[in-house]
């Protein structure tokens, strides 16, 4: 990589990063289709609803809480647990799903330090700049990092042998000798996180229901202030002095028509005067239905719904039924990445061990609530009499959090479990 190169690639960000820029104000809850118009005269309130940045915590719960995707095989235990653990691997994983969600894709930086060991941490979205081959299936085959510090701008490349790191002077990119070397994973070490075939991410198909809801509860808050402002500039306005034929200044007339009666002593009172005519339940049957589509489009169970947490188990299985279908399709393009961090690590020239790296399984579960006594009594009653189920499928019913480890706890109960010596043994 050139430095005249690593410029001409760092040139035609700008779009990308105006898009990643507004995606991360709607993580956030500081929705940019509320703030992007233009000023209007005041009141002019914009009040985003955090309505992405739930539906974000909610999926990562469900699906990439810790504890919810677990490795199965000797081979990682022996050789990956501890390397996972150091790296807080199932935060990093979390943190990772998360960008994917907002973004669309995600980008994971993986090294080797002499001292510490092998390490990985996600790279900010928006100083990830991949670089694909122009294939049928493309192949990431470099990969460039920018970033600012305190004292200068840098930008590290990599392709599939080593990185270089160059420092920018001016306009130009000087190489960075120094901190630039050979990383011996033999592929670009970074790995690329998305959740569907696009590369979208979640949230933008309801976009403009989201702005729309934005606006309507920002017009309600104007409304209310412009009420309150228009009885105060009112009260400014009334001449207390000047008398008609009658005797009887503004003031005077004010109070015997009643239009702002009790201003002084109780604004809200009199404020009942001069309130408009809105239809409350237009506007909230109207954010009601914006809402409804929202969790709908997103294939998202709504948990505001009253009727989701009293219904019964096979009516809230219907319910969350398509956010499961949703969770399935993430899976299948989220898992190999998870699958792609092991051959990674273990292709390194220090383990060389990629194919071992096969022999691990990915296992998910879902993050959903939980009846102790419910499955207690399944899990009886199928043991009990004739047993139609193993005690390893049994045991697979409960939670990962109650049963970690299902071979473990078999062979825990076995050491719990007295046996009876034959009291007739060796007499014929």
């Amino acid at each position: 990589m050139t430095s005249e190169e690593l410029k001409s690639i760092l040139q035609n960000r700008q779009s990308r990063s105006l898009r990643v820029a507004d995606s991360k104000t709607y993580k956030i809850g500081m929705n940019a289709g509320i703030f992007q118009a233009s000023p209007k005269p005041a009141p002019d309130n914009r009040i985003p609803v955090p309505f992405i940045r739930r539906a974000i915590k909610l999926i990562i719960g469900y699906f990439a809480k810790p504890g919810n995707i677990t490795y199965l095989g000797d081979w990682f235990s022996e050789r990956l647990k501890d390397i996972y653990d150091a790296n807080d691997e199932e935060v990093e994983t979390a943190a990772i799903l998360e960008d994917a969600l907002t973004y669309g894709a995600a980008y994971e930086l993986h090294w080797y330090n002499q001292e510490t060991g092998f390490e990985f941490a996600p790279i900010p979205v928006d100083q990830a700049f991949p670089i694909f081959s122009n294939s049928l299936k493309p192949k990431l085959i470099g990969f460039v990092w920018q970033r600012k510090t305190s004292d200068a701008e840098i930008a590290t490349y990599y392709d599939d042998q080593e990185y270089q790191t160059f420092i920018k002077n001016g306009d130009d990119w000087r190489l960075d000798e120094e901190n630039s070397g050979a990383h011996l994973y033999g592929k670009v070490p970074v790995l690329e996180a998305v959740i569907d075939r696009d590369k979208r991410n979640v949230f933008d198909p309801i976009l403009p229901m989201l702005d729309m809801y934005d606006k309507i509860i920002s017009m309600v808050g104007n409304e209310h202030e412009k009420f309150a402002e228009a009885l105060l500039l009112l009260r400014d306005k009334i001449d207390n002095i000047t008398v008609d034929e009658n005797g009887l200044t503004d003031a005077d007339k004010v109070a015997q028509w009643r239009i702002l009666d009790g201003l002084g002593d109780n604004v809200n009172t009199a404020a009942a005067y001069l309130s408009k005519n809105i239809n409350d339940t237009f506007i909230n049957n109207t954010l009601d239905r914006y809402e409804r589509l929202m969790y709908e489009m997103l294939c998202l169970f709504n948990p505001n719904d009253d009727s989701f947490a009293t219904g019964s188990g096979i009516a809230q299985a219907y319910k969350i039924f398509g956010f499961e279908l949703f969770i399935a399709n993430l899976q299948a393009y989220f898992l190999p990445f998870l699958y792609n961090r092991m051959r990674m690590i273990a292709g390194h020239a220090v383990i060389n061990q990629e194919s071992e790296a096969d022999s691990v399984t990915v296992k998910t579960t879902r993050n959903l609530p939980f009846n102790m006594a419910e499955t207690a009594q399944v899990v009886a009653l199928l043991a009990g009499g004739k047993q139609i189920l193993s005690q390893e499928t049994l045991l697979n019913l409960f939670p990962r959090d109650i049963v970690e480890d299902v071979a473990e706890e078999i062979e825990r109960v076995k050491a719990e479990t007295p046996t009876l010596s034959d009291p007739f043994q060796g007499l014929e």
